[in-house]
C-alpha cells in the first residue's frame, strides 16, 4: 500500500486508498475529501498545505444504514421521573473512487 492519503472526517481522520469503503456520519459527507496527508511514493509523504492543495479524494455513495442503538435512560431520586430513549444514528457507506494528483491519475485544471 505505497499510494494513500489521510482525509480529515468530522473530528476523526482515515487512511484511504482507492477502493477502500467507510462508514461515515450522513452529515459529515461533502463533495470531496481534501486530505490531511499525502503519500504519493512509497518513502514519500507531503504535508505542506500548498502541495496538498492539489490532491483531491471524490467517492461514490454506495448505501446507507443506521448504527447500533443507544439507550438514554434519565432517573431523579425520590420524585419518580424516568425517562427512557432511544437513538439510532443514520450513516452512509462510501468508497473511494478517484484520488487527484497520483501519477497516472492526474486531471488538469
Amino acid at each position: 500500500m505505497s499510494k494513500y492519503v489521510v482525509i480529515k472526517i468530522g473530528s476523526s481522520q482515515e487512511k484511504v486508498t482507492i477502493g477502500d469503503k467507510l462508514n461515515v456520519s450522513s452529515k459529515l459527507v461533502s463533495d470531496t475529501f481534501i486530505p490531511v496527508l499525502a503519500s504519493p511514493k512509497k518513502g514519500e509523504v507531503i504535508v505542506d498545505e500548498k502541495e496538498l492543495s492539489k490532491y483531491k479524494v471524490e467517492y461514490k455513495v454506495i448505501g446507507s444504514k443506521k448504527t447500533k442503538k443507544i439507550n438514554i435512560f434519565q432517573y431523579k431520586n425520590k420524585t419518580g421521573n424516568r425517562r427512557k430513549m432511544g437513538y439510532r444514528e443514520e450513516n452512509q457507506i462510501i468508497e473511494i473512487t478517484k484520488i487527484h494528483g497520483f501519477d497516472g491519475n492526474e486531471e488538469e485544471e
